[in-house]
């Protein structure tokens, strides 16, 4: 940890990503104490606002800082509202997605023989099909809803996670610490929890990382394409998708206040992972 500090208040590029991921992470959570409307609420909107400039152009209202949509709600409260969509998406689904890649990975490393071939028959099966095609086929045939978006995104991203910790395990499991763990009698899943797992975490914690920031883009893009987020939540994907359809009619802040926001946040959870990586990779040190 100290080392973590140590080398973290030296990159300052790095602390201006946190500052910035932290301050959207905090600005979503509490969105409905600084947004200036609740999108939600039906009866603060007017079709008569819709698609209002920013508040600098003719024609812009004061109410309005970034423009409004088609809808007739705030830029900015939507994209405040739908930010926590996005986080909320992409935390969970890695989380999912990590659970299940670690258990399995972790499992084949330790147990290997028919367990082993079958968790990495699947891995590779799966690893045949791009990400981004099962998710839209899984979604196109279950319909839109965030849970589902949820489950088919972590189901679809437990592959890495699941080999990265078979490796990982098989490099541990001969050592002395676990032998000694099996010689006093210890059982296999208390092995598995106390003293594989917890010397496995820093590559799936970078892991985790990056793929947060790239399972926040394929939700956008999933509810981009009309298959992800409900029409009923404010989401940036859906944002990003309205706005591009008027974008040639010149209501250009339709899609990129929500365009730059979502950039800001893959941008800054990739410099963050970049530097985990480098910093928590032994050979780099």
């Amino acid at each position: 940890m100290k080392d973590l500090i140590y080398y973290f208040k030296r990159d300052k590029m790095v602390i201006i990503a946190t500052i910035i991921l932290t301050l959207i992470i905090l600005s979503s959570i509490f969105a409905n104490l600084i947004a200036p409307h609740n999108p939600y609420d039906l009866a603060s909107v007017s079709l008569m606002d819709s698609m209002k400039p920013p508040i600098w152009m003719k024609d812009g209202l004061d109410k309005f800082l970034l423009g409004s949509d088609l809808q007739g709600r705030g830029i900015l409260s939507t994209i405040l509202y739908g930010t926590r969509i996005s986080l909320l998406v992409g935390f969970s689904a890695v989380i999912l997605g990590g659970t299940i890649g670690v258990t399995l990975g972790m499992i084949a490393g330790y147990f290997g023989g028919k367990i082993d071939s079958i968790v990495m028959r699947m891995a590779d099966i799966q690893l045949s099909f791009p990400t981004m095609l099962i998710a839209i086929t899984v979604m196109a045939f279950l319909g839109r809803g965030i849970l589902k978006l949820i489950v088919v995104i972590g189901l679809a991203t437990w592959v890495t996670y699941a080999r990265t910790a078979r490796g990982s395990t098989l490099s541990i499991k001969n050592s002395e610490y676990v032998e000694a763990a099996k010689l006093i009698g210890i059982n296999n899943t208390k092995i598995l929890i106390r003293h594989i797992l917890p010397n496995i975490l820093t590559p799936i914690i970078v892991i985790a990382t990056v793929q947060i920031a790239q399972v926040i883009m394929l939700e956008a893009t999933l509810s981009f394409l009309g298959i992800g987020v409900p029409l009923t939540e404010p989401s940036l994907g859906l944002m990003i998708s309205d706005g591009y359809k008027r974008l040639l009619s010149g209501k250009w802040w339709l899609v990129v206040f929500p365009g730059g926001f979502l950039v800001m946040i893959v941008l800054s959870i990739n410099i963050i992972g970049d530097w985990l990586r480098d910093v928590l990779n032994p050979k780099l040190k």
